[in-house]
């Protein structure tokens, strides 16, 4: 593991100095410490703030490689004597993400950048709200990021690396395959275990926005309808918002973006109740499709296609038309 090199600088004065990539493995090796005792809020906090950190670190060393410029948030008052220092304002993770993309053609995946993106909500809501996720949520978020972590040290950060930086990189590889695998072997013998409810269950088994894993017991106005591995009691909680974390946590949609770049919002208004908790859904059943709608609220469900209108947006029953019944009317009373 990784330690900070101590030593003593005149007098009684002690000088802490840590390389850039042993301070990124140290905190890796923090959040993973963390991570292996995560029953506690306490544990769960460091384990995300300091993956984060380490995450952030370690894409930067690799920009850093571009040119030191690049790490400054304005590369035109760029200056070597700051960055020693370290009195400079540094890049945020995503901007680091974008100009690697432009300045060395690494690109992160859609999937990658909601991995960290998930983990970044995480910290944000630890460092200034309070995170009411479980531990299998956050959890899921960190093996989610220490799988991108993983490919990129072994695809962007060792190849032409300096060799002292090597032995750094090749023992965040281990410390990354170690916790990964434990923590996916904890998750298998729970799956195990809770395999036959899902069986067993009449409804639909979907994702379960608090752990994201496919164990949710899904029923309209049921109470058993909730997450068999975390235990989140979905049935408790207003349909609209319940569809809302669902389009975020599962979908990796936000709603902000939606209205402010026009990205995808798959939440729409329901046919049957007219309340905006309309979702396409994948179930345990087709994993890797979306071949299912639900209402969140009064538990509309189909497995028909469906669209929309093109004057008001609002969900309508046949996928081939081009305008609902109100619109419709409504151009024929002007006619």
């Amino acid at each position: 593991m990784a330690q900070p090199n101590v030593g003593l600088s005149g007098g009684n004065d002690r000088d802490l100095e840590f390389e850039p990539i042993a301070n990124g493995v140290d905190f890796l090796a923090s959040a993973i410490t963390h991570l292996h005792d995560a029953d506690t809020p306490r544990s769960l906090k460091y384990a995300v703030l300091h993956l984060l950190a380490s995450i952030e670190i370690l894409v930067k060393v690799r920009l850093q490689r571009e040119g030191f410029e690049h790490v400054f948030d304005d590369p035109y008052v760029a200056d070597e004597h700051k960055l020693r220092l370290g009195k400079f304002r540094s890049v945020s993770l995503d901007t680091a993400i974008t100009r690697l993309a432009k300045v060395a053609d690494i690109n992160f995946s859609k999937d990658d950048r909601k991995a960290l993106s998930a983990l970044g909500d995480e910290r944000n809501k630890l460092q200034h709200y309070g995170s009411t996720s479980s531990q299998d949520g956050v959890t899921s978020r960190a093996v989610a990021a220490l799988d991108v972590l993983s490919q990129f040290i072994h695809n962007h950060l060792i190849p032409n690396a300096p060799q002292p930086e090597i032995a750094h990189l090749k023992d965040a590889e281990r410390l990354i395959r170690e916790a990964i695998t434990t923590i996916e072997a904890v998750y298998d013998a729970r799956i195990a275990r809770i395999t036959p409810e899902l069986d067993a269950w009449h409804g639909i088994v979907i994702h379960c926005p608090a752990c994201l894993h496919l164990a949710w017991t899904w029923e309209a106005d049921d109470q058993q309808s909730r997450c068999r591995l975390c235990d989140r009691r979905w049935f408790e909680i207003d349909g609209e918002h319940v569809a809302e974390e669902y389009a975020e946590s599962v979908l990796g949609e936000s709603r902000y973006l939606a209205v402010r770049e026009r990205t995808e919002w798959s939440v729409a208004d329901c046919l049957e109740c007219g309340v905006e908790a309309l979702v396409r859904v994948q179930t345990r059943s087709a994993p890797r499709h979306l071949p299912t709608t639900i209402c969140f609220h009064c538990g509309f469900r189909t497995a028909d296609r469906l669209g929309s209108c093109g004057h008001c947006g609002r969900t309508i029953s046949d996928p081939d038309a081009s305008c609902c019944e109100q619109c419709w009317d409504e151009i024929v009373a002007k006619d």
